[in-house]
C-alpha cells in the first residue's frame, strides 16, 4: 500500500513538472496560429478561434528566419565537434593516466564549469576582436567550444571511467598505442554516453543567445535566437509572427530529441554504475 502512494506521488510530482514545461510551448503554438487580433483578446483563448498557419508562412517566406536556421545549423554543428574534438581524448587521458597535476588540473576544470559566461563575456570579447573574429561564425564556434569543453570532459571522464580497467590493460598487453585503443576500444563502449553529451552541447548551443548578442552584429549572421529577437520591434511588435518564429527555431531541436531520445536516455545512465 505505501509503494502504491509513493507510486502516485512520484507520478503526481513528474505530471506537474512536465505541466511547468509544456504549458509555455502550448501557449507558444497557440499564439502562432493566431491573428493580431486574437493575441489582444480578452479573456486569452487557448484555441484560436480562427487557427491559421499564415504566421509560419510569413516567418518562412518573409523574414529570413530560414537563414538564421541555417546559421544555427553551422555554428552548432560545428561548436559541437570542436568540443568533442578537444574534450574526447582530454577526458580518456584524465580518466585513465596518473600524473603529476592531475588532481589540480580536475579541480580546475570544475572550477571553470561554475562560472557563468557573463562573468567572461569582456575577457572574451577582448581575445576574440583581437584575433580579428568579432562578428564571424568562427570566433562565436571557438568561443562556444572553449566554454563547454571542461563540461564535456568531465561528463566524458565519468563515462571512461565506467570502462572495466582489465580491457585497456589487454590492448596495451597487445602493444596497442594510447590513440588506438582509444579508438578501437574506448570509443565504442562510450558511444551512448558520447551521443548524449553530443546531443547535449549542441541543444546548448542552439540556444544560446548573450554570446551570440555581444560577438555578433551584422544581422545576416544572426543565429536563429537573435533572429527572433530582432523581429520584435521597440513601438509594435507582431507577437504572433514572434512565436510562429520560435516555433520554428524549437522544432529541429524537438525532432531530434523524439529521433534520439533513446541514445540520449542511454548515454545518461551508462555510466551511472562502474565496472
Amino acid at each position: 500500500m505505501r509503494g502504491h502512494r509513493r507510486w502516485w506521488a512520484i507520478t503526481a510530482a513528474l505530471a506537474g513538472v512536465t505541466l511547468v514545461f509544456l504549458i509555455p510551448q502550448l501557449w507558444l503554438v497557440s499564439l502562432s496560429l493566431k491573428d493580431k487580433g486574437g493575441v489582444y483578446a480578452y479573456p486569452p483563448e487557448w484555441l484560436p478561434a480562427h487557427p491559421s498557419l499564415a504566421n509560419y508562412v510569413f516567418a518562412l517566406t518573409g523574414t529570413q528566419v530560414p537563414w538564421y536556421l541555417w546559421n544555427s545549423v553551422k555554428v552548432s554543428a560545428l561548436a559541437t565537434v570542436l568540443t568533442l574534438a578537444a574534450g574526447v581524448p582530454a577526458a580518456f587521458i584524465l580518466s585513465r593516466e596518473r600524473f603529476r597535476g592531475r588532481g589540480p588540473l580536475l579541480g580546475v576544470l570544475l572550477a571553470v564549469q561554475m562560472l557563468s559566461p557573463v562573468v567572461l563575456l569582456l575577457p572574451l570579447y577582448s581575445l576574440i576582436e583581437r584575433a580579428n573574429l568579432l562578428d564571424t561564425h568562427a570566433g562565436l564556434v571557438l568561443t562556444y567550444a572553449a566554454i563547454q569543453v571542461p563540461f564535456t570532459v568531465w561528463v566524458l571522464k565519468n563515462f571512461f571511467d565506467a570502462v572495466p580497467p582489465a580491457l585497456f590493460e589487454a590492448a596495451r598487453l597487445d602493444g596497442a598505442s594510447r590513440l588506438r585503443t582509444l579508438w578501437s576500444i574506448a570509443l565504442p563502449l562510450v558511444a551512448p554516453g558520447l551521443a548524449a553529451t553530443a546531443i547535449f552541447n549542441l541543444a546548448a548551443y542552439w540556444s544560446e543567445f548573450g554570446l551570440a548578442l555581444v560577438l555578433l552584429d551584422s544581422q545576416s549572421r544572426f543565429t536563429i535566437p537573435l533572429g527572433v529577437f530582432s523581429l520584435q520591434s521597440a513601438y509594435d511588435t507582431e507577437w504572433q509572427l514572434v512565436a510562429a518564429a520560435s516555433f520554428i527555431g524549437l522544432a529541429p531541436m524537438m525532432a531530434a530529441f523524439i529521433l534520439l531520445q533513446r541514445y540520449f536516455i542511454t548515454g545518461l545512465t551508462a555510466g551511472a554504475v562502474k565496472g
